[in-house]
């Protein structure tokens, strides 16, 4: 099946940059060090897409006390000093946006330093050069602020913008947006993905091409 549009609207981490594993990777393991042991599913179900800040609020309530003050700086450092030296795009994914001719734009729940950083490093800065992180939000995803924003700025009706989506808290905000969301699902659940309201699932960015009739 092929899906109509007239815009599309990417995530970053996980969709266009392979950072949330290593993201993943890194709280899983301070969490660990403060005593509290999550499993895979939890994290995709608790943590993945979310703000850094949720997360924070999130650890604490399963840990049941505050983190330590340096939580956050040294989650962050750990984090910037492994992309700085591995980040990459997603296997398929320059093939890909080299194939769109529709607008395209970027919706992300990361800071903006964060965001232009991850692009630059790879090198796709001017392909999106429409582009939202959660400073430009009150409220950033699940909220569907970030992608309604973005439709707005492309000046296309969020019903004829698809989704590009990987996590949990960004198909909830690209649905509550009114639009149609397509899930990477290489390493999360795909029916955990579907129940968050996806309107179909991939599984590499060549199958993606399919979807999109390119």
């Amino acid at each position: 099946m092929i899906f109509p549009y007239k815009a599309i609207i990417f995530d970053c981490d996980g969709v266009i940059v392979d950072t949330e594993n290593i993201s993943n990777t890194i709280l899983k393991t301070m969490l660990s060090e403060c005593g509290l042991e999550l499993d895979d599913d939890t994290l995709h179900a608790k943590f993945t897409g979310f703000t850094n800040q949720e997360n924070l609020i999130n650890a604490e309530k399963l840990l049941g006390r505050p983190l330590p003050t340096h939580f956050d700086e040294e989650y962050r450092q750990r984090f910037h000093a492994i992309i700085d030296a591995e980040l990459e795009p997603i296997d398929g994914v320059r093939e890909l946006l080299s194939k769109i001719s529709a607008p395209i734009a970027m919706a992300t729940n990361a800071r903006r330093k964060e965001m232009n950083f991850k692009l630059d490093k790879i090198q796709l800065s001017e392909r999106f050069a429409t582009r939202f992180c959660v400073d430009d939000v009150q409220h950033g995803k699940p909220a569907p602020d970030l992608y309604l924003t973005a439709a707005n700025a492309l000046n296309i009706d969020p019903k004829d913008c698809l989704v590009i989506e990987d996590s949990i808290a960004g198909i909830t905000a690209g649905k509550a947006a009114g639009m149609r969301v397509l899930a990477f699902s290489e390493t999360l659940d795909e029916n955990m993905q579907m129940a968050a309201g996806a309107t179909r699932c991939f599984k590499t960015m060549k199958e993606l091409e399919g979807l999109l009739g390119l």
